[in-house]
């Protein structure tokens, strides 16, 4: 319940630009259970026992979703940064946020697990959501508006024609889906 209630919470301050957000942080959160990282030995192992799944596919979304939710939040931080063409930690354009991968690391309470090789489907996810405005002009923009955090996200490249229904692995724009193997990841 907890989780579901963050969902909505982020779903009033991002809109509908979520739902995207959501399907990505899915796909990240199923590949790391497939692979075996991040909390599948632990947290989503416990999970499965109390749901008495074991580990089985069709419940991978039920298992990985508070989690999912949590990386969906970052996923927010992450775009609110792109949307002002600034970076997490104020990195080359097209570079990944070591930053922000142990920003996500710390808000699911699994550093270690990110570092042990958690952050590969999240460099995955950078890759596709980069900035691209060179250092030299970031420096020169103006402050975002006041008031931006609370403002809805618009939809950006590689969502930019959102579903409102559907499956959510259809709106996610990483090309790895459950069942495949992890290595085509890496």
């Amino acid at each position: 319940m907890r989780a579901h209630r963050r969902w909505l919470r982020l779903c009033r301050r991002v809109g509908p630009y979520a739902r995207a957000l959501l399907a990505d942080a899915l796909q990240v959160g199923a590949c790391w259970w497939q692979s075996r990282q991040m909390g599948a030995e632990t947290v989503w192992a416990g999970r499965e026992k109390v749901l008495g799944t074991g580990r089985q596919r069709w419940s991978v979304p039920l298992v990985v979703y508070p989690e999912a939710v949590v990386v969906a939040e970052a996923m927010a931080v992450y775009k609110r940064q792109r949307r002002w063409d600034r970076d997490f930690a104020g990195g080359a354009p097209g570079w990944v946020s070591r930053r922000w991968i142990e920003f996500v690391g710390e808000r699911l309470g699994m550093p270690d697990q990110m570092r042990q090789g958690g952050y590969r489907m999240l460099r995955e996810w950078t890759l596709l959501h980069h900035i691209a405005a060179p250092v030299a002009v970031r420096l020169t923009q103006q402050p975002p508006p006041s008031g931006y955090l609370s403002r809805c996200l618009e939809p950006m490249e590689p969502h930019r024609a959102l579903a409102s229904r559907g499956a959510l692995e259809d709106v996610s724009c990483l090309a790895w889906r459950l069942g495949q193997s992890v290595t085509d990841v890496e």
